[in-house]
């Protein structure tokens, strides 16, 4: 028996950021339409945009700034769902370029907070395009590397906000937060983990022994993919566990269960999901590991 584990597929935030970019396509039809990113981390959407016309640029390794002074008049830019620094529409409007902005909610509101904030601790994960424009977004931010050690000399501040990625972990963000409060007792802690992300969480720990297989759907690009795979390994290491980004991937490792979950990130498709559902049932069957 395989079982979706809810909630799955595209949360708010996504949908919202595809409905904006299918939305321009046919407000604009005679202009070229960029996303200046990955829209989501996932594949499969990527594809869908480029059924559409969409370009999605790669910034991996490409100066940002120089890319946006190369857009023209007959461009349009989509900003993808995960933020973006304030100077990169600056430079859109100084050259007249039309952008769109299908920045998540939640993550608005999370740099609203910080730049009314004095000093910030943001706690993410290094290279995130989220947390790289979080970074921007008041002078006196410091960045706390979920991969690394943290400085604590750097702070100068007795109160700081500390505030985090919309994507992380809840159980890694209750060790961080707790850290901080050893070392800074004044700072004020604000979780920002976005619910959608926090119920996948849950659900996935609140699993019981019926349940021997546990399959994550989601891109490796994905935070908060990743984020449910590392905890369903942690959190159930008697369980098999995998992680699969399309069907392709149940093609090539051939699993046996008894009775499996599939879960997902926020940004992978119900396509891909009951594309993998089908094969399992059809191809798989039920069998004992």
């Amino acid at each position: 028996m395989i079982k979706l584990l809810k909630p799955i597929g595209h949360c708010y935030g996504v949908v919202n950021a595809l409905n904006i970019a299918k939305q321009t396509v046919k407000e604009y039809p005679d202009k070229t339409i960029y996303v200046f990113g990955l829209l989501v981390h996932n594949e499969e959407v990527r594809k869908e945009l480029d059924s559409l016309g969409i370009i999605t640029l790669d910034l991996k390794g490409i100066d940002p700034l120089a890319r946006l002074r190369e857009f023209n008049q007959d461009d349009v830019v989509i900003f993808t769902a995960h933020g973006h620094p304030d100077i990169y529409e600056s430079i859109l409007k100084e050259r007249g370029v039309t952008f769109i902005d299908s920045t998540c909610k939640r993550v608005k509101d999370c740099f609203n907070i910080i730049r009314k904030a004095n000093h910030v601790i943001y706690i993410g994960k290094k290279d995130h395009p989220e947390a790289n424009a979080a970074l921007t977004m008041n002078n006196n931010v410091y960045f706390y590397d979920i991969n690394e050690p943290f400085d604590y000399s750097k702070v100068k501040a007795s109160d700081p906000l500390v505030i985090n990625q919309t994507t992380l972990s809840f159980l890694e963000l209750k060790k961080i937060h707790e850290e901080i409060k050893n070392n800074i007792p004044n700072a004020i802690m604000v979780d920002e983990i976005c619910n959608a992300t926090l119920l996948r969480q849950q659900a996935l720990l609140a699993l019981n022994e019926e349940v021997d297989t546990i399959i994550i759907v989601g891109s490796k690009k994905s935070s908060n993919t990743m984020k449910l795979y590392e905890l369903a390994v942690a959190s159930h290491p008697n369980k098999q566990i995998y992680l699969f980004e399309s069907v392709q991937d149940c093609i090539d490792k051939p699993i046996k269960y008894t009775n499996a979950v599939i879960a997902s990130g926020t940004s992978t498709p119900m396509k891909t999901i009951n594309q993998i559902k089908e094969y399992l049932e059809r191809n798989t069957g039920y069998g004992k590991r």
